[in-house]
């Protein structure tokens, strides 16, 4: 005779069977209170703590029509990690215009001409530039612990964009010449920009976000 087992929804839990005891409700619903209540790391990184967006792959490339390519690769968006065996398949982009590829966990991929995810937790893949009926250049958003170049051309304050389609939780400046590079007091970043001082003309850095 088959085996019949309950998996719980939220964590996968397998309810043990039945018959053996009296305490079928009280078993019942401890499982329950556990799969409820259960915290995986992945909880705290991805879902409370906000952080989305590309880990590896999902590569965009250029195409001769207005359907860019894409690897396979992982990324997280509204907490739950997607990471299809196969390169997934794209709609095709708007002509003559940029466009940055999102992916929502409900409704798969979607572009739009904004930088900033349309939904709280999309995570931005990247940047498709088109002509009429290519993609003519791509470029990556920044990965989950990525690092952004600074190179401003004068002292004092600048803007430069972040690509992480979303504010970030944190980041920091690591310098990579003489000098200092520093954030503005208010704000330090948003969901668009991270806002900095510059010592000097050539000072160079790499700011790390997540």
């Amino acid at each position: 005779m088959a085996v019949s087992r309950t998996i719980l929804p939220r964590k996968g839990l397998v309810q043990p069977q039945h018959g053996l005891t009296g305490y079928e409700a009280d078993q019942d619903a401890n499982w329950l209170l556990l799969d409820s209540n259960v915290a995986f790391i992945t909880d705290l990184q991805f879902q409370d703590l906000g952080l989305n967006g590309v880990v590896s792959g999902f590569t965009l490339s250029t195409a001769p029509t207005l359907t860019p390519g894409l690897t396979p690769g992982v990324l997280y968006a509204q907490g739950l990690r997607y990471a299809p065996a196969a390169a997934p398949v794209l709609s095709p982009a708007a002509g003559s215009s940029t466009q940055y590829l999102f992916y929502n966990s409900i409704s798969g991929f979607y572009y739009q001409a904004s930088a900033v995810g349309a939904s709280a937790g999309d995570a931005l893949v990247g940047r498709a530039v088109t002509s009429a009926t290519a993609v003519t250049s791509v470029a990556p958003g920044t990965r989950l612990y990525g690092q952004v170049a600074l190179a401003p051309a004068t002292p004092g304050n600048f803007t430069v964009a972040h690509l992480l389609g979303r504010t970030p939780v944190g980041a920091t400046v690591q310098m990579t010449s003489s000098g200092a590079i520093w954030f503005q007091p208010a704000p330090m970043f948003d969901a668009a920009n991270l806002y900095l001082v510059a010592s000097g003309p050539g000072v160079t850095a790499q700011v790390e976000v997540w």
